[in-house]
């Protein structure tokens, strides 16, 4: 590890990291006219067992409730993502992925994944940061 990179600190480490993936996987998902932030919805809900509550995404992805609303918006309007009210609580709104939302992600994973892989050094190396990362989170 650099001695630059220890004297900044964590913060400022993962903040610069953060603008780094963004920029690399921003230029991938722009072609699709995404944002980093909606790709990361999107992820996240096609790869869910299940519609998954907006609580669920906002904590998952780290957006506030109007951020995370004006994305699915986006998402939703692109016909990418469904959004339903729960039929069991209706306080809470579902979000499920749609076919195109299905192909979109399928088309696009495998360039992120090698993208997140070369910025890592190896895909196990982007696993031990998930890992730590993951860890950090909780």
């Amino acid at each position: 590890m650099s001695v630059e990179i220890m004297n900044i600190g964590l913060a400022a480490a993962l903040t610069a990291a953060t603008r780094r993936v963004h920029a690399r996987i921003g230029h991938l998902v722009a072609e699709e006219d995404l944002t980093v932030e909606q790709w990361s919805i999107l992820d996240f809900v096609v790869t869910a067992p299940e519609a998954v509550a907006m609580s669920e995404i906002m904590e998952h992805v780290g957006l506030t409730g109007p951020s995370l609303t004006r994305a699915v918006d986006k998402l939703v309007t692109s016909a990418l993502l469904y959004r339903e009210v729960d039929p069991g609580d209706r306080r809470r709104v579902l979000v499920s992925p749609s076919k195109r939302g299905l192909e979109l992600r399928a088309q696009l994973a495998p360039h992120i994944q090698a993208a997140e892989h070369e910025l890592a050094g190896s895909p196990e190396a982007a696993g031990q940061i998930l890992q730590m990362l993951g860890g950090l989170a909780r």
